[in-house]
């Protein structure tokens, strides 16, 4: 039976928050700059880091989940299925909220070798690893 691995909110975290926070930095950071001149600058580069934020933690973001033999992948367009045979490592960074959680495979797969998904919400994890990647540990150990 296939688990579900990421949020229930992946649309809304890769989409409608990215669009939002991008297009209203962007408007301001073009606002700022039309009428303060180079002194809107800095937002220029908040505007860059911003970007490289919801990049890392939300653009990438893909839905996955799990059963006992492979692992089901799917950008909204496109949907793989990847035996776990094929999973290198499973991390997450504790570091970020939501929580991103990367997998990396041994082969080459439609989505690359490396992919990221926002795990399930769990409260008060803090600094302690997702439950999700230990979900994919312990499928991964089962089907050896």
């Amino acid at each position: 039976m296939k688990k579900r691995l990421s949020t229930s909110m992946t649309f809304f975290w890769k989409y409608i928050f990215s669009s939002i926070w991008l297009g209203g930095f962007g408007i301001g950071t073009i606002a700022a700059i039309y009428t303060l001149g180079t002194e809107g600058l800095p937002s220029l580069i908040g505007l860059i880091f911003g970007f490289a934020l919801i990049y890392y933690g939300c653009l990438r973001a893909k839905i996955v989940y799990i059963d006992d033999h492979y692992l089901y992948v799917s950008n909204f367009r496109t949907n793989i299925q990847i035996p776990l045979e094929n999973i290198k490592n499973v991390s997450d960074n504790v570091m970020f909220s939501p929580r991103p959680i990367f997998i990396e495979f041994k082969n080459e797969t439609e989505f690359g070798k490396k992919i990221m998904f926002i795990g399930y919400t769990k409260m008060f994890l803090f600094f302690s690893t997702h439950p999700a990647v230990q979900e994919v540990k312990n499928r991964m150990k089962k089907d050896l």
